[in-house]
């Protein structure tokens, strides 16, 4: 009888576990995540977002840039780089401090080679927060010419999704 409840139970537990999708065992540690919820990772990543949704930052910034220019305009409108190597109507927005406090601290890392679907990335980086924005080569919605990727290093100088060189 004893052998008849345990069996019972354990395939309670079973299909219990299987219907929520939990497992056993650990999952591994996934440092964007850590990051998110402890530094500014994912407020950083929404500002970054707002930006490149805003039609007229968009404006100011341009639909249609590549790489470094892409870059350069993007920390025009999100910091306090010099105003002469920002485009005609681009400058810091007047309330970049208070919309967009996290972007500030935003550094130029580089491009992408171009290369196969990554071609043209702009790569923007804080600490170990890397953001790499890339003109859509097709968009599906021609009011969002570009697209973010984002991701947290850890111990490497590049995403795990990034084209290695």
């Amino acid at each position: 009888m004893g052998v008849v409840m345990m069996t019972g139970i354990m395939a309670v537990v079973e299909m219990g576990l299987s219907l929520t999708g939990q497992s056993l065992l650990l999952k591994p540690v996934d440092s964007y995540q850590q990051n998110r919820e402890l530094n500014a990772v994912g407020k950083r990543d929404q500002q970054m977002l707002g930006l490149l949704h805003d039609q007229a930052d968009l404006d100011a910034i341009g639909r249609s840039l590549q790489s470094t220019a892409l870059c350069v305009q993007l920390l025009c409108r999100s910091s306090l780089l010099g105003a002469a190597s920002c485009a005609a109507g681009n400058s810091v927005v007047e309330d970049a401090e208070t919309r967009l406090p996290d972007l500030t601290g935003l550094t130029q890392a580089g491009v992408i080679p171009s290369a196969g679907n990554w071609a043209n990335a702009c790569v923007l980086q804080s600490g170990s927060h890397r953001l790499i924005i890339h003109p859509d080569p097709s968009p599906d919605n021609l009011q969002i010419p570009y697209r973010l990727f984002s991701c947290v290093l850890s111990g490497a100088s590049t995403c795990s999704f990034e084209p290695k060189s």
